[in-house]
């Protein structure tokens, strides 16, 4: 079923975003419920943008310097998306950038990587998610990882991720139609990228995105139509 329409004054969206940002900063939800001994919210981006990624939670360089995907993950991401068309350099100007829970959870008590954000942390920073969706209004959103593309796609939760990356999905979300890339997340700790086939798969997907890119950009002048950017078209 698709979602209640979120309605927002077109005409204020960017100070509303601007607002509802500053309100996210302060947000210590996940603190007062005891799954974080800090908070430090973590996103960028304007109501301009029409592209925006999606991913788990940030991770710890960001949670020091502030800034999403600072670390070695973002630098795997800028290369991943220059391959897609868009321009590295220019990445933070070009992309809304936000994830599930905007705190870093922290380490993995077991393994390498970071831990993953519980089921109540994510639903505590749902509506977090669903206003900047709302403001921004993507026409692509590229999700990062199983969780991302599960809470974004319909049904991707009862599909292995193998099975997501490399395919491209309209999604009716509460803005309207909006095409969906999932990739994986793009940890250097990850050994899902360690086979062929899964880089193959992201190849797949890059490629999805740039065609995705290639059609937003044929429509940049004309108003937003989420049906001319459909996948079919």
């Amino acid at each position: 079923m698709k979602p209640p329409a979120i309605v927002v004054d077109m005409d204020d969206r960017d100070a509303l975003l601007e607002a509802y940002q500053q309100r996210m900063a302060t947000c210590t939800r996940c603190v007062a419920a005891g799954y974080l001994a800090e908070a430090n919210p973590v996103f960028h981006g304007y109501a301009s943008q029409r592209v925006m990624i999606v991913g788990q939670a940030p991770g710890s360089r960001a949670h020091v310097t502030g800034i999403p995907w600072s670390g070695r993950s973002g630098e795997i991401l800028r290369g991943w998306l220059e391959g897609a068309g868009f321009p590295a350099k220019k990445w933070r100007e070009t992309w809304y950038l936000t994830s599930l829970t905007k705190c870093f959870p922290g380490k993995a008590t077991q393994g390498k990587g970071d831990r993953a954000p519980s089921r109540a942390e994510i639903a505590l920073c749902n509506d977090h998610l669903e206003m900047e969706m709302a403001l921004v209004r993507p026409e692509i959103i590229v999700t990062l990882g199983k969780m991302a593309a599960s809470r974004i796609i319909p049904g991707a939760n009862r599909r292995a991720l193998a099975d997501l990356v490399g395919t491209v999905a309209d999604v009716d979300l509460a803005h309207g139609m909006t095409i969906v890339v999932p990739l994986p997340h793009p940890s250097g700790v990850s050994r899902w990228l360690n086979d062929p086939a899964n880089r193959a798969r992201v190849d797949d997907g890059l490629a999805l995105l740039a065609n995705a890119r290639e059609r937003l950009e044929s429509h940049s002048d004309e108003p937003k139509n989420r049906d001319k950017l459909s996948p079919s078209s």
